[in-house]
C-alpha cells in the first residue's frame, strides 16, 4: 500500500482538492458545520478503540515520536468523510506514553457522513516509539441525525469491532492477489442484523484502465446492509478455489453492532 509523504512544519497555502492525494497535511482551517460541534482527543492508550463523531466534531490524535524530525503518515486519504487540517510537534508528555521524547499531533475535521478505519503509520520505518509497534488505529464512524452512511472497513480492521445503524451500508475491502487460486469467502451469517447485499465480491477498480497484471495485487469488496437491532460476527476465510481441502490461507473477522433505533 503506497503511504502518503510527510512533511513536518510545512505550512504553504493549499488548493485541497490538488494536494490531498499527495501531501499527508492539506493546511485547510475548517469550522465545523453544526452549531454543537464536539473535539475528540485520542492518545496512544485509544490505539484500536471505534469512535463515535459527528458532522462537524474535530478529532485530534496524539502520538510519541522519537524526535521533532519524524511524525506518521496516514495509510489513505478520506475524501467527503475526514480531513487533515494541521499538525504539530510537542512535547512528549501529551502522547500518552510516559518518557516519549516528543509528541505528534494531529488535527482532523469530520465533514461527511460514513465509517472509516484511520490507520497511521511511523513515519520513519522501524522507528516507532515504545509499544505501539509503528501503526496506530482507530475505527470511526460519523453520523448525521436522519443520514445513512457508508462504512468502509478495509484488511486493516481485521479482529475489530463496529457499530453501524439500521440502513447503513458497510463496506468490507480485502487484499487479494490477480490470477490467484485464492479467492475470500463469506462464512454463512447467524442472523438477520445484516444481510449480504452482493453475492459475489466486486473489484474496487470501477474501470481500470488495461487488464489487471497476474500477481499484482487487488481489492475487492464485500457489499452488506445493516437490517435489525443486533450484533454478529462477519468472517471470511482465504480458500484456494481448486482445493476446498487445503486450509485458509489467511481469514477476517469483524464484530458488527446495529443498535436500536432511538425513540
Amino acid at each position: 500500500m503506497k503511504l502518503l509523504p510527510f512533511i513536518p512544519g510545512f505550512r504553504p497555502r493549499l488548493r485541497l482538492g490538488i494536494w490531498l492525494a499527495t501531501l499527508l497535511i492539506p493546511i485547510a482551517f475548517l469550522r465545523p458545520t453544526l452549531a454543537q460541534a464536539d473535539i475528540v482527543t485520542l492518545n496512544a492508550n485509544d490505539n484500536g478503540k471505534q469512535v463515535q463523531l459527528n458532522v462537524g466534531d474535530q478529532l485530534t490524535i496524539l502520538l510519541p515520536t522519537i524526535s521533532p524530525r519524524f511524525g506518521w503518515r496516514l495509510t489513505q486519504t478520506y475524501p467527503g468523510q475526514l480531513t487533515p487540517t494541521i499538525t504539530n510537534i510537542l512535547p512528549g508528555v501529551n502522547s500518552g506514553v510516559p518518557g516519549a521524547p516528543a509528541t505528534f499531533e494531529i488535527h482532523f475535521q469530520a465533514i461527511g457522513t460514513g465509517g472509516l478505519d484511520l490507520t497511521l503509520v511511523s513515519a520513519q520505518p522501524g522507528t516507532g516509539y515504545a509499544s505501539l509497534g509503528g501503526f496506530f488505529r482507530v475505527f470511526i464512524t460519523i453520523d448525521k441525525p436522519g443520514v445513512a452512511k457508508n462504512v468502509n472497513i478495509t484488511e486493516y480492521g481485521n479482529r475489530s469491532r463496529v457499530k453501524v445503524n439500521q440502513g447503513d451500508q458497510l463496506a468490507i475491502r480485502l487484499d487479494t492477489t490477480v490470477g490467484s487460486q485464492y479467492m475470500w469467502e463469506v462464512m454463512p451469517i447467524a442472523n438477520q442484523v445484516v444481510q449480504l447485499v452482493t453475492a459475489a465480491p466486486t473489484s474496487s477498480l470501477k474501470k481500470p484502465k488495461k487488464k489487471a497484471k497476474v500477481g499484482s495485487d487487488e481489492d475487492v469488496t464485500f457489499q452488506f446492509k445493516a437490517l435489525n437491532p443486533g450484533k454478529t460476527t462477519l468472517r471470511f476465510l482465504y480458500r484456494n478455489a481448486a482445493n476446498n481441502e487445503a486450509p485458509p490461507k489467511r481469514d477476517f473477522e469483524l464484530e458488527v453492532e446495529v443498535p436500536e433505533p432511538p425513540k
